[in-house]
């Protein structure tokens, strides 16, 4: 236990130190990129929010890298003492220092996980926030504003029903509505036209009706009403889809946002990948540890701080491109998102793996 204590905390101080490290320089190097967007009054404290924000995101983003580069400093540390080939001498293998470093490389995935659900999400969508409102510039506006723009369109879960709801109503409701209904071939059977569109009970009340029906000869009908009621299969819930993207959505709000999109047949890949990777992701770190403790303790390695940098680096490049091109099989629909997301989690444990009981 004692050796496990010492490991542990000599890995703890060294990836904290890796990750604030690589988060203060990727701060400063944004900071001076956008040096032309600090103008304007009030300015500075605007900035300092932003940058808060951001700190919170770019963690997330860099913890498995930063992670790596302190396991791997922590390990090469063992080397440079000479305390490995003490431990060496006393028959001790790789494994009695890769369990307490793989211990806080994976209390570090854990904390991740619930930092990012409980800070991360918010300070991602304020750091976007200024980032566009205040300090952007036309175009990365009116991106911002059309990511967050309330859905209009819905596909009921069946696909015989389309709604158009252009807008909203106090206390529940739409205004301004179209249904379109249409027959397997997709030929259109029916729209009815609505100034208002409220739930009461299991049924749904359409005020100032125009409904219309289109027999397949051709031949219309219109009946118009001043209040009717019609039972959809979509209850009111069904049209609460959340705008924005993924990655600023609490874990709760993502689940409920991928069974709702099922529910009404639109396309959910995105979001499911993010439910995935935000699990997945976190635990990189983990697989890639192995591989470091590997090519720390090879034999004849020379250097120490610098090779463990070039070491780190190469490892989470290699890990981006596998990441990357599981990540876009996932998304064009090749493999499921689950596969997509632990794929390279799984490739590369199993590299360490086999790297760490070469060096044992």
């Amino acid at each position: 236990m004692i050796l496990f204590r010492y490991a542990a905390r000599r890995a703890l101080a060294a990836m904290f130190g890796a990750l604030a490290g690589v988060v203060a320089l990727y701060l400063a190097v944004d900071f001076v990129d956008n040096s032309a967007s600090w103008t304007g009054p009030g300015w500075i404290p605007a900035a300092l929010e932003l940058y808060a924000n951001k700190s919170a995101v770019v963690a997330r983003m860099v913890a498995p890298a930063a992670i790596l580069l302190g396991a791997s400093v922590a390990i090469s540390g063992f080397r440079a003492t000479r305390e490995w080939t003490a431990m060496r001498a006393l028959g001790l293998g790789p494994w009695r220092l890769a369990v307490p470093v793989l211990a806080v490389t994976f209390g570090a995935g854990v904390l991740m996980v619930v930092f990012h659900d409980t800070v991360g999400v918010r300070a991602a969508q304020r750091a976007e926030e200024l980032g566009a409102l205040r300090f952007g510039r036309g175009g990365d506006k009116r991106r911002f504003l059309a990511a967050r723009e309330p859905k209009r369109w819905f596909r009921g879960a069946d696909g015989r029903r389309i709604y158009y709801l252009r807008g909203q109503l106090p206390g529940g409701g739409f205004q301004n509505v179209t249904v379109l209904e249409v027959d397997p071939a997709f030929r259109l059977v029916r729209r009815i036209d609505a100034e208002r569109m409220r739930p009461a009970g299991s049924e749904w009340v359409l005020e100032d009706v125009e409904d219309r029906a289109f027999a397949a000869d051709g031949a219309m009908t219109v009946a118009r009403d001043a209040e009717r009621r019609y039972r959809f299969d979509e209850p009111p819930e069904s049209f609460d889809v959340v705008p924005g993207r993924p990655h600023e959505m609490r874990w709760r709000t993502l689940v409920q946002q991928i069974d709702l999109r099922r529910r009404l047949g639109l396309s959910s890949v995105e979001l499911e990948l993010e439910r995935d990777n935000r699990i997945a992701y976190p635990f990189a770190a983990v697989p890639g540890v192995l591989l470091a403790l590997a090519l720390a303790l090879r034999r004849n390695r020379k250097g120490h701080v610098s090779a463990a940098l070039g070491e780190a680096v190469a490892v989470s490049l290699l890990f981006w491109a596998a990441q990357g091109v599981s990540w876009a099989l996932g998304m064009s629909g090749h493999v499921p998102t689950e596969v997509a997301a632990w794929a390279p989690n799984v490739l590369f444990l199993a590299a360490g793996l086999g790297a760490v009981r070469r060096v044992a």
